[in-house]
Order: C-alpha cells, then structure tokens, then sequence
C-alpha cells in the first residue's frame, strides 16, 4: 500500500469519526453556552445511548433504530431529572452566572458523571456491549477502489449531519430556539419581553441530554462495543471540539469534531512512519489536545464562536 492510499483511507475514517465527534459534542456545546454548566457528565450521557440501544438489541431483539426512539426519551427524562434535582437551585433564577456559581454546576455534574458511570459498571461488569454484526443494508462493507468502509461508519456519519443541521434549524429559525439564544446573550433582557428563563433552561438541558443520548446511538454504530471507561475518551475529546468551535455554535462544533477527526487520522500515519505502528494511535489522539492548546492561546473564542 502506497503512502498516499494509506493517507486517504486514514483521512477518510478520521473524517466519518470526526462527524460522529462533532454531533457527539452539539448538546455540550448546548448547556455550556446557554446555561454555563460545565457538564463533566458528558462522557456518561452518551453511554446512555449507547447502552439502552445495545441491550435492547441483546436482550429483546429489538432492532437500533427502534431503539434509538427509546434512547432518545430516556435521554430527555434524564436532562429533566438532571435540572431539577441538580441545576434548578443553583442556576434558576440567577441572571448573570458567575465562576461560583459556574464551578458549583460543576461539581453537581461531577457527582452525577461519578453514579452513572458506577452504575453502568455494576449493571455490565465493564464487559463490552455492542451491536454485534448489524448494520443497515444486505453488506456491512462497501467497496471504494482499494478502500473499504463500514456500512455502520457511514450511517454513523449521515445521522450525524442530519441531526446536527435538524437541531441548528430548529434553534435558528424556531420561536423556542430564538428564546434560547436569547437567553444564551442576556437572560434579564429575554425576561424583560417575556421570555420565561426558568423555562428555557429547563428546557436546554433536555434538549442536550436528549441529543446526547442520540449521540451514544451514533458511537456505537462507529465503536461497535463500549465499555463504561470510553466516557473518558469521549468527554474530554467533546471539550476540546467544543472550544475549537466556539462555545454555543452548533455548526461550528460539529465542524471542529471534523478537524479533529481529521487531524487524528492524519496524524496516526505521520507517528505511524515517525515512530511505530503501535505507538500511533495514543499519539495521534493527543493531536487534539495540542489544537486545543494552540486554540486557548492564539484564538480562545474558538473558530467559530457566535457573534453577541
């Protein structure tokens, strides 16, 4: 294999995990842009997903897309259960959030990331659960020259976009997602035309827990299996996209999960030849988190940060 085809078909699964981190990324870029709340859950939330769609299947024979509806709920059940029990006392009727109140959010998130992820690991044993063999179509592969690309990525990668363009069309253009980003710019100026903050923060924090069980159903279409301990990568991967994007910018997050999607795949031939084959992927993993240093010094706003 020549370097240049090796180069492609690095660039083209860094490319399709890329959209997958990007819309894996939107709901946090959701709750820390609206309501300043640092959700250190974010990992275990995609789980969510992940595990309500992969049981159902191993269990009852019910098919991901199916489950993908059940996630979703559960998902959005659990974004209310999260603002009144954790956030309502802290952020409901406070206009202008400062770093207290933001580092109190925090730690509420902190506690709720530590029970899930305990959870999940009492109920799996922190066995793998995936998917299996399933996938979409009468082949699990499709045939490109000399690549060949899983038909899960792929689905992976167009429910990505899909669902990242339906939710930016839903906050740009609804009446909800214009009180949204009003509230995002200046909560006592939304109040002051009538704009119920409580409600809208209630209703931001579904609506990111809810996209980010949807996201669990993406990563385990891309990782097959997951494991409790893949929060730990996905979590802090969807912080640094969020900063590369631009905090509240939906596009732009899921843009920025493209780059460093890209950046990865990129990267792991370049260590590949540099270093070793088996020293490549740890490596090319910590590609995001030097573009998340260089983004905090040259451009802290993030690429595609939303004008106020």
């Amino acid at each position: 294999m020549s370097l240049l085809t090796e180069l492609l078909i690095n660039a083209t699964t860094g490319l399709l995990w890329g959209s997958v981190l990007g819309a894996a990324s939107v709901g946090l870029t959701l709750i820390w842009g609206v309501m300043k709340v640092v959700n250190i859950a974010h990992g275990e939330s995609i789980l969510l997903g992940s595990y309500i769609v992969s049981v159902l299947l191993l269990f009852m024979g019910i098919d991901p897309l199916v489950g993908l509806g059940v996630a979703i709920a559960s998902g959005l059940l659990l974004g209310f259960a999260i603002y009144w029990m954790n956030l309502h006392k802290i952020i409901g009727h406070v206009d202008v959030i400062n770093l207290r109140i933001e580092m109190s959010t925090l730690l509420e998130m902190f506690a709720v990331s530590i029970i899930l992820y305990n959870l999940y690991s009492f109920f799996t044993r922190s066995e793998p659960f995936g998917i299996g063999i399933w996938h979409l179509g009468p082949s699990s592969y499709i045939h490109i020259g000399y690549m060949s690309v899983q038909v899960n990525h792929l689905t992976a990668a167009f429910f990505s976009l899909v669902a990242t363009l339906i939710l930016y069309q839903f906050i740009s253009r609804t009446s909800t997602g214009k009180a949204i980003r009003a509230v995002m710019q200046d909560s006592q100026a939304a109040a002051l035309v009538g704009i119920d903050p409580v409600r809208i923060k209630m209703l931001t924090t579904v609506i990111s827990i809810g996209f980010t069980a949807y996201s669990g159903f993406l990563v385990i279409l891309y990782e097959s299996a997951v494991v409790p301990s893949i929060a730990y990568k996905y979590a802090p991967l969807a912080f640094t996209i969020v900063v590369l994007g631009g905090l509240g910018s939906i596009i732009g997050t899921y843009i920025a999960g493209i780059i460093i999607g890209l950046s990865y795949g990129i990267s792991k031939v370049v260590f590949g030849i540099l270093v070793s084959k088996n020293a490549s992927d740890p490596l090319a993993l910590s590609t995001a988190f030097v573009i998340l240093v260089l983004t905090l010094l040259l451009k802290p706003e993030g690429l595609f940060a939303r004008k106020r």
